[in-house]
């Protein structure tokens, strides 16, 4: 490849180029401004920027394209080559969906009007997209991944795209990396019974049962069915679980689901290659979403997608969520990476950041190991608020001078070389996600903006497990293993990282203890893993529970019979162990013992990065009151501010600190 990607960022020809750049609309801008608005940008610091290609704009009616002969502002080539005399590298996302809050989400309006295109509802009706307050102006009818008819109108949109991108790739031209489809999550709507029950989806649907059971006679067995064909196989449509049984066939549409947005990711990406756009990446953005129907381990495994990324759109209250999102994708993804990181908000938000706010989330980002990011947007366009750029080209001065000055601070520290190299991970139970989805009676769009309260959609199921699974599925409960363990180790100021049971066993024993969420049951093949990264090397502790079946609840003993009823034993070069929560704490406080550094305020919040013997802190307050304390060193150190007010003291083991509400300081720290 000519482009190729890295642990920091990308090489193109040899030469690493990191991945900071931020968002231009091209169509959106008055062609005349182009040049002065690339000019603006450059001048803040980036040498990279990103835009969409919308299908929608260019097809102006069925076959007609218009590329800059009719309107101006449509003339691609024109704007990249402008790029590449600057020297700006390109990120192209064309689709084929858009959302970038346009009418009908950057799709023609005559392909989504076609019914042989259309996603079903499970009640068989048109699915269409999130109320009209969410997707402005209008609700439009959502495609369905798997239609035929779909996937040949995409190729032709491809087709006549990609004439005019292929001739842009680098090294000739200014594009490093293309996209593959965008925020795959049927519009949404990833609850587990909401779409898609359309007749291509069911076939494929089928067509994974019979891969997964090879007979129907087993699938049949495990189901307590009797099917004649996988033909015959009805999908699930609701949470209509009595059984074990029934719970496994609606894992397995759960399951499905997963297999879908892959597959729709995965064939995108090959479209792409066909048509010429080889040597450069290609990635995936996801929404929001970290556990199923997005398996972000299987889709950077699956050999189609270079690197998957996450986007984020966070305000300074939301800072453990914020965090959890970085942990994840640092713990998980080969680079990892915000492809839309909130400059600005969608107009209807009801809270566009301030340049302080923005500020703050930016830092909490980098603090726990993102390592590539694209502002979304940089510059202004209609149906955004806050940019720092306008889109006339002028700054707008208090949101520019963040950026210009957090680019200056990244070029200056080279901080792509830096790394943040936690030895704690935490595996969520991948398995335990599949539980949540398909015990949800709710299928509706983004429902968490309708404030109901979270046990109206849950359906409580007693089949004789050991575990309270209502507790330990929810991500969100203080009271789980899993919630347990986090807080326990936020506590201690203990840092880590976050994935799922889904993570490669090489990946896993990258660190030196693992802590990996277990109930009743988990799959064959994730106790392999785990297995295999404890024998090279890990110390894998799980919990609450010790795993005995595998995902059709058949006996699966493979970690089980390692442990033999032992607390802990030594495997290979590692350690498998079984541990409590009500072990928890005494465990967390052992490990934070030998820590090199601790805040005396528990609220405060640390993480350390590391590169050729320099060693930077972060330090954050994410509350809303300011924090007056110190931090504690193993040794005496000497401080330098790099960002923040900080009061530092030459050699000595404790240092004031005084941080301001949602702030973060940033200092280096050099030891004696």
């Amino acid at each position: 490849m000519s482009v190729t990607l890295t642990a920091n960022g990308l090489a193109v020809n040899g030469q690493e180029v990191p991945v900071y750049s931020g968002t231009i609309h091209y169509w959106r801008l008055e062609r005349d401004r182009w040049d002065y608005i690339l000019d603006q940008a450059k001048a803040l610091g980036f040498s990279m920027i990103e835009t969409y290609i919308p299908w929608g704009v260019h097809e102006t009616a069925p076959g007609q394209y218009d590329w800059g002969q009719i309107d101006p502002r449509k003339d691609l080539a024109a704007f990249m080559r402008l790029c590449h005399e600057r020297g700006i590298w390109l990120i192209a996302r064309p689709g084929p969906l858009i959302n970038a809050e346009l009418t009908d989400f950057g799709f023609p309006q005559w392909i989504l009007d076609d019914p042989a295109m259309q996603a079903r509802t499970v009640l068989d009706t048109m699915h269409m997209s999130l109320a009209a307050g969410l997707h402005p102006p209008h609700q439009f009818p959502v495609p369905s991944y798997t239609s035929p008819e779909y996937l040949a109108a995409v190729g032709v949109w491809f087709d006549h795209m990609c004439q005019v991108i292929v001739p842009q790739l680098a090294p000739h031209g200014p594009i490093v990396a293309v996209q593959s489809d965008n925020e795959t999550c049927y519009m949404f709507h990833e609850q587990a019974y909401a779409t898609d029950y359309s007749p291509s989806s069911l076939a494929l649907y089928q067509a994974m049962l019979a891969e997964q059971y090879g007979a129907i006679e087993e699938l049949n067995q495990a189901y307590a069915t009797n099917y004649a064909n996988f033909s015959e196989v009805i999908a699930p449509r609701d949470a209509d679980i009595a059984s074990r049984p029934d719970l496994v066939a609606h894992l397995d549409w759960v399951r499905y689901k997963e297999v879908h947005v892959n597959w729709i990711v995965a064939t995108m990406a090959d479209m792409l290659r066909e048509r010429g756009v080889v040597d450069v990446p290609l990635f995936h953005d996801v929404a929001f979403q970290y556990r199923t129907p997005l398996d972000i381990n299987a889709m950077e495994a699956n050999g189609h997608v270079d690197w998957v990324g996450i986007n984020y759109y966070r305000q300074p209250q939301g800072f453990d969520g914020a965090i959890t999102l970085v942990r994840y994708m640092a713990g998980t993804t080969r680079l990892p990476f915000i492809p839309e990181f909130g400059s600005g908000l969608w107009i209807h938000h009801a809270l566009t950041p301030r340049p302080e706010e923005a500020e703050f989330v930016t830092l909490a980002a980098l603090m726990y190991g993102i390592k590539a990011f694209n502002f979304y947007m940089l510059v202004e366009r209609d149906r955004w608020l806050a940019c720092p750029i306008t889109r006339h080209g002028d700054y707008r001065p208090e949101y520019a001078q963040l950026f210009e000055r957090l680019m200056g601070f990244l070029q200056q520290q080279q901080w792509w070389n830096f790394q943040r190299k936690p030895e704690v991970l935490v595996l969520m139970s991948y398995d335990l996600g599949r539980y949540w989805a398909a015990t949800s009676t709710l299928h509706y769009g983004h429902v968490d903006l309708l404030g109901l309260p979270p046990a109206l959609n849950r359906v409580e199921l007693d089949l004789g497990f050991s575990t309270d699974l209502e507790v330990e599925s929810d991500d969100f409960h203080p009271q789980s293993w899993y919630g347990s363990l986090r807080s326990t180790l936020d506590a201690n100021h203990i840092d880590y990282d976050l994935s799922d049971s889904h993570l490669r066993s090489s990946r896993i024993a990258d660190y030196k203890l693992v802590f990996a969420q277990s109930v009743d049951w988990m799959s064959r093949a994730d106790q392999q893993r785990l297995l295999q990264a404890a024998e090279t090397g890990a110390t894998v502790w799980l919990g609450p529970t010790l795993p005995t079946l595998d995902e059709y609840f058949q006996p699966c003993t493979i970690l089980a019979d390692q442990l033999a009823g032992k607390r802990q034993v030594a495997l290979g070069s590692g350690h498998l162990g079984l541990l409590s929560q009500a072990e928890l704490g005494a465990f967390c406080a052992e490990v934070a013992a030998g820590l090199p550094v601790r805040p005396q305020n528990p609220q405060l919040a640390v993480t350390s990065h590391r590169h050729q013997g320099r060693e930077i802190l972060f330090v954050a307050n994410p509350t809303a009151e300011t924090i007056n304390s110190s931090l504690d060193f193993a040794h005496p150190v000497r401080l330098t501010s790099l960002w923040g007010a900080f009061a530092g003291a030459d050699l000595q083991q404790q240092q004031p600190i005084s941080l301001a509400a949602y702030t973060i300081a940033i200092v280096e720290v050099q030891h004696d």
